[in-house]
């Protein structure tokens, strides 16, 4: 099946599966380049940035799938009130992720396309300060710097070989990051793919560059074919949480607590109350035939406005970022990078226990 009448089917499915979509505004939509860029949510040569924004508006409102393209693209949203940081999950945010037939228990694999979740705090949007939803993987496996640049193709048609393609060469990229204390960089193409012939460079942008850079997350698919005709992406865990279009709907684990965030060098932050949420695409791979990795959002639902929710909400408990925990310690060095059991990283600690070099410590 095409992933163009797959995901139309799943467009459908996310609105019976999440009727309770409340009403937002989509203050910035910024898409890298996407085999259903221009097409979900359409735009047209004549269409302005303010037309697609709206248009973005109307999907999310009507619980119909919004399109953020391979790694860095994003949708920001704000509801007419702050998101008030209470016991548990505080919102719930859906997109079309789904498990391929067969796969229950432990297989997980499905198609599952992790975006990254950032809150903003502040009045304006281009001055807000913004915060990372601290997922399962930050603490271990997530790329904290990546940094792309695409360049707008100068064709929409060219010399190709790949399967599936009509470009192979179409849209040319930049990347460089820091893994494992070692910079690298990288440069390549994506193709174009023979199922959609509509231009994957937004329409309304005048740049001929575009830049992302944030978190990149581990990429999550497999070819069990080893032809590059069948490809999986797997959730991470049964019990990964913290990121959008990584789950079902319905899942707890569709759901995000405020009380996750962290500031850009990943320490824990309290905050009382968010006034902006961004959904950023956190994966690079490309997957063939079936395209570029790009998560879709479906919706944005306060649950604090869900009648009764408060009385039992959703709480998902954080990974610690430090394993292999074993002895109780006395505190030793004042300067030692000191985290709370949950993880994360704490800079004037109280009286309690903390990890200290892989090891818990009494303040």
């Amino acid at each position: 099946m095409e992933k163009k009448v797959l995901t139309l089917i799943l467009s459908l499915f996310a609105v019976q599966a999440f009727s309770q979509t409340q009403n937002i505004d989509v203050v910035e939509y910024c898409p890298a380049p996407g085999q259903f860029v221009n097409m979900l949510p359409s735009a047209s040569a004549t269409t302005t940035y303010q037309d697609i924004c709206s248009q973005a508006t109307e999907s999310l409102n009507n619980g119909q799938v919004v399109h953020l393209g391979t790694y860095g693209g994003y949708v920001t949203v704000k509801f007419d009130h702050p998101i008030m940081n209470k016991r548990g999950s505080d919102l719930r945010i859906t997109g079309n992720g789904f498990y391929a037939n067969g796969s229950v228990g432990q297989n997980l694999g499905g198609s599952f396309e992790h975006g990254i979740v950032y809150v903003g705090v502040g009045d304006d949007v281009e001055t807000c300060t913004w915060y990372e939803l601290a997922g399962s993987e930050y603490y271990t496996t997530e790329i904290h710097d990546f940094s792309i640049t695409y360049y707008k193709p100068e064709a929409e048609q060219g010399e190709h070989s790949l399967p599936a393609s009509t470009y192979d060469n179409y849209i040319r990229w930049e990347a460089s990051w820091t893994e494992n204390g070692e910079k690298k960089d990288s440069t390549g193409y994506h193709m174009k793919n023979s199922y959609h012939s509509q231009s994957y460079w937004p329409l309304w942008e005048t740049a001929n560059t575009l830049t992302f850079s944030g978190g990149k997350l581990p990429n999550n698919a497999v070819d069990l074919s080893g032809k590059g005709t069948n490809w999986v992406l797997y959730r991470y865990a049964q019990d990964s949480y913290g990121y959008v279009d990584a789950s079902l709907n319905t899942d707890d684990y569709s759901t995000f607590d405020i009380d996750w965030a962290v500031d850009n060098d990943g320490n824990h932050v309290n905050l009382e109350e968010v006034n902006f949420v961004k959904v950023v695409s956190g994966l690079f791979q490309y997957c063939g035939w079936l395209g570029e990795t790009s998560t879709e959002v479906a919706g944005f639902q306060d649950l604090h406005l869900v009648e009764g929710y408060d009385d039992n909400p959703i709480v998902i408990t954080p990974r610690q970022s430090v394993s292999s925990v074993n002895n109780v310690t006395s505190r030793k060095n004042k300067d030692t990078i000191i985290y709370d059991l949950m993880g994360r990283k704490v800079n004037n600690p109280q009286k309690g226990i903390y990890i200290i070099n892989n090891k818990k410590v009494i303040f």
